[in-house]
């Protein structure tokens, strides 16, 4: 898997609209192989990369969270102190 470079790699994830239930996920980044492996058996190798299938409950796809305002770190705070019997 060394033909490519970094800014060449990629991964695909894709999804037919009458089988919501899998993804099929195309990977030749070395590090994603790597994790893909790990959870999953490709079903199609090249030299260059793998193929594989995932069911939809192994893929989530979530809005990126907002950063926290300092009025809701210190109540998380005072929460958590609290939880642990701890005084800020």
């Amino acid at each position: 898997m060394d033909a490519l470079t970094n800014a060449e790699r990629e991964v695909h994830l894709s999804m037919v609209a009458d089988k919501h239930d899998t993804w099929e996920v195309y990977a030749d980044d070395p590090m994603w192989v790597a994790r893909l492996d790990k959870i999953a058996t490709a079903y199609k190798t090249t030299p260059i990369g793998k193929w594989y299938k995932l069911t939809a409950g192994q893929v989530t796809i979530k809005k990126e969270s907002s950063p926290l305002s300092e009025a809701e770190k210190q109540r998380r705070r005072e929460t958590m102190a609290k939880a642990l019997g701890r005084s800020i």
